[in-house]
């Protein structure tokens, strides 16, 4: 009986009597779940594990962690792959049911054991794809997930699946206000999410931006009549996450090809609508002959062109502008064209 004893401490000091090949929840560690990567496979395990609620003889285990976000919550995504049964009594192969249950591992106690862990979820389950939330988690906490089936992979094979995670609770968060602005206007752009510490950069660099912080900032996009994308970057735990933002940017000025200067109350002046906001104080219109004559020049567009020069009507045609915006904060090409008298 010594002998035996000795045999069996040897074998499980060498590291083969106990293995964790099998054994998902002595992997947990390894299996890091992270917001914003693609679905991953995965199968369960013939292990048992009953923790509340959560009682099934095939098991997966995964950790994550939360980020800063207050009151957020995580969506988790599990879909069908490869799991399922045969139900005889309608003769047709059917999904088996897939749970899952989130909990806290007590630092340093061993996941195998379902007293080393508090329950934070309730179970979760189907036979169909879900897409389900899980409030309630502390911020910038280690958790563990873990799903669950009393699939028979003896009888039926086994148990494929893919899973991934998400939500602010796991995420990192980013917005602009205003996201509909006029070209020469400012949008202010935030992020939050990322673990204490973690910095923040932004892909691609925003242009004519002023930084409050590696995650704050407001910028002057420089291209109008698009939308825009940014995405924030940063980390969680040992996840890399982003989150994007949006600003579309409308033409700020419109300007319009003909004026009639008849006295009639319509159209009588040249107009050019938007060019009179603060942004383009320092704007230049000028108006030139077919000659190349310069007929009208103005700083900043308070008084509108009405088809004169020096107080003189101009005859009809088409007249030549170029328009320098010479924008404060943004660089804006001249606009440049053709604007007609006609009486």
């Amino acid at each position: 009986m010594r002998y035996f004893l000795l045999f069996l401490l040897f074998i499980s000091s060498s590291g083969i009597f106990v293995s964790a090949q099998g054994i998902p929840c002595a992997n947990v560690a390894n299996q890091i779940l992270c917001a914003d990567t693609p679905y991953e496979a995965a199968s369960l395990e013939a292990y048992p594990f009953n923790l509340g609620c959560f009682d099934y003889a095939m098991t997966n285990f995964y950790t994550f962690e939360t980020g800063s976000n207050q009151n957020a919550y995580m969506q988790v995504a599990i879909n069908f792959s490869n799991c399922d049964y045969i139900d005889f009594t309608q003769n047709e192969v059917v999904n088996d049911s897939l749970f899952f249950i989130v909990a806290q591992l007590t630092p340093g106690a061993d996941p195998c054991l379902p007293s080393s862990y508090s329950i934070v979820s309730s179970c979760e389950g189907n036979n169909a794809n879900m897409d389900s939330t899980v409030s309630g988690l502390s911020l910038e906490s280690e958790y563990v997930l873990i799903v669950g089936s009393n699939h028979d992979n003896s009888q039926f094979g086994p148990c494929a699946y893919n899973i991934a995670i998400g939500g602010p609770a796991v995420d990192l968060t980013a917005g602009a206000s205003p996201f509909n602005i006029t070209l020469c206007e400012g949008a202010d752009a935030i992020a939050t999410g990322a673990s204490s510490g973690a910095p923040y950069s932004w892909s691609p660099e925003p242009e004519n931006a002023t930084y409050s912080s590696d995650s704050t900032f407001t910028f002057y996009p420089s291209n109008a009549g698009q939308t825009i994308s940014l995405s924030a970057v940063s980390t969680i735990g040992s996840c890399t996450v982003n989150a994007p933002i949006y600003v579309h940017i409308n033409e700020p000025i419109f300007i319009y090809n003909a004026l009639t200067p008849n006295g009639d109350g319509y159209d009588d002046f040249w107009e050019i609508s938007g060019l009179n906001i603060p942004c383009f104080e320092a704007a230049e219109v000028s108006v030139y002959d077919r000659w190349g004559q310069l007929v009208f020049r103005s700083l900043g567009y308070q008084t509108p062109w009405d088809g004169t020069n020096r107080g003189r009507f101009l005859p009809t045609g088409p007249y030549y502008y170029v328009i320098e915006p010479n924008a404060i904060n943004v660089d804006i090409e001249p606009y440049i064209g053709i604007v007609s008298i006609i009486r």
